[in-house]
């Protein structure tokens, strides 16, 4: 079985299309000072869709010109969906847990930071899952 995600020029269209709608938006923000607090390190929030602009270019044309055929069997559809699950109902322990936590004794981190590093870990954990459940089976 091939992979269900073949890149179509289609759907390189939306992606130039969304990719367009960013940046325009970031130009925007930057134009009138709107959003002037600090984001995830930018100075504003207009930079940072900039900065997630250029970025997406670059997925989008290394997509496109490393187009290639994967081959997904039942097994890794079954290791995706395990690893998916455990790591799901893990982030949904560890949030009520943080929320007890945070009851207790108040997060005092910014929130955009905060979630930038629970986004990570759920991508980290995720990955560590993957791995492992793939040495298993």
């Amino acid at each position: 079985m091939t992979s269900k995600k073949v890149v179509t020029k289609k759907g390189m269209m939306y992606r130039i299309v969304f990719i367009a709608v960013l940046m325009a938006g970031g130009f925007l923000l930057n134009t009138y000072n709107i959003g002037t607090n600090e984001l995830f390190g930018f100075s504003t929030v207009g930079n940072y869709l900039i900065y997630i602009g250029f970025v997406m270019i670059l997925v989008t044309s290394i997509m496109y010109f490393t187009k290639r055929e994967k081959i997904i069997d039942e097994r890794i559809e079954m290791l995706r969906y395990r690893a998916g699950t455990l790591t799901y109902m893990v982030f949904i322990f560890v949030a009520f847990a943080l929320i007890i936590l945070d009851g207790i004794r108040p997060i005092t981190m910014r929130y955009s930071l905060f979630i930038s590093y629970a986004v990570c870990a759920v991508l980290l954990f995720y990955v560590i899952t993957y791995k492992v459940l793939d040495r298993k089976y």
